[in-house]
């Protein structure tokens, strides 16, 4: 196992090094390319894509429906490309920040402590990081299961300013959350914390964002970042998300979460081909 481990990660450092000496505008096409043979490789994964786009905008007739489906595996090919190249991709015009008064605005309330930022698997939402000049800035990723692949991408990520902490630890996200830091937590897959609706459709979701504002009292900000036309990534602040207290706290995490995934959609229903369809959003109930 370690010896494919370390094959493994060898070959993905020598194809990066390899793909380096191409421009960023031809290493884009490259992996638009990739995520659309992924599209066409994989079936089961394609065909629960469609059914959530489906779901999701039925009134698409169904060659919209594949527009869509094969422009999100583009660009989730370009996701991908960002996470390895995060480092040039964040520099200079790269990436830009919009609305960089609201996030210090936010760091202002915060004094001591950190920042939340909620958002969604959308666009290149890693390169948030842009922001690192304001705060230390840390995202919240699952651990690849290959400790050799995970160990290269947390590499790669510190190095475009993204500092990981992984899913579940707990103490390190605490420790992170009690220092002057930007923590981005990405909040639009399935759980099981509280019910609401998406798209119209119920389902069930995570509602640690909501969760942890109250507990350690510091600001949520709704951010996302998209690819403009000439794979330039803009990261958005969109907006500070006020929680609204109910009689109890099961009730505010559900009505603030709902609140948020509105938002989400909204976004979404704006850039659907840059969202990542293919994980089962709407299950049902055992």
């Amino acid at each position: 196992m370690k010896k494919g481990e370390n094959m493994l990660k060898f070959f993905l450092v020598a194809l990066k090094n390899i793909l380096s000496i191409f421009s960023l505008k031809w290493r884009y096409k490259f992996f638009e390319k990739m995520g659309l043979l992924a599209y066409f490789l994989v079936k089961k994964r394609r065909e629960l894509t469609l059914d959530n786009i489906k779901n999701a905008f039925p009134q698409k007739n169904e060659k919209e429906v594949r527009r869509i489906a094969k422009e999100s595996y583009k660009t989730m090919g370009k996701m991908i490309m960002t996470s390895i190249f995060l480092e040039e991709i964040t520099k200079g015009e790269n990436t830009s920040v919009e609305n960089e008064e609201l996030m210090k605005k936010a760091i202002g309330m915060a004094k001591d402590k950190a920042v939340l930022i909620v958002s969604l698997h959308l666009g290149g939402f890693e390169a948030g990081s842009k922001m690192e000049n304001l705060r230390k800035f840390y995202a919240v990723f699952r651990k690849q299961k290959n400790e050799k692949i995970n160990d290269l991408m947390t590499e790669w990520r510190e190095k475009g300013g993204l500092n990981s902490i992984p899913l579940h630890e707990s103490q390190l996200l605490s420790k992170a959350i009690n220092e002057k830091s930007i923590i981005a937590l990405a909040s639009d897959h399935y759980g099981k914390d509280v019910e609401i609706e998406f798209f119209g459709r119920k389902t069930t979701a995570v509602a640690g964002p909501v969760l942890l504002s109250i507990k350690y009292k510091v600001p949520l900000v709704l951010a996302y970042a998209v690819f403009d036309k000439n794979n330039k990534i803009i990261v958005k602040n969109k907006k500070i998300i006020e929680i609204e207290k109910q009689s109890k706290l099961k009730e505010t995490m559900k009505f603030n979460m709902q609140k948020i995934y509105n938002e989400f959609e909204e976004i979404i229903r704006e850039y659907p081909e840059q969202y990542m369809w293919q994980h089962k959003r709407w299950r049902k109930k055992k």
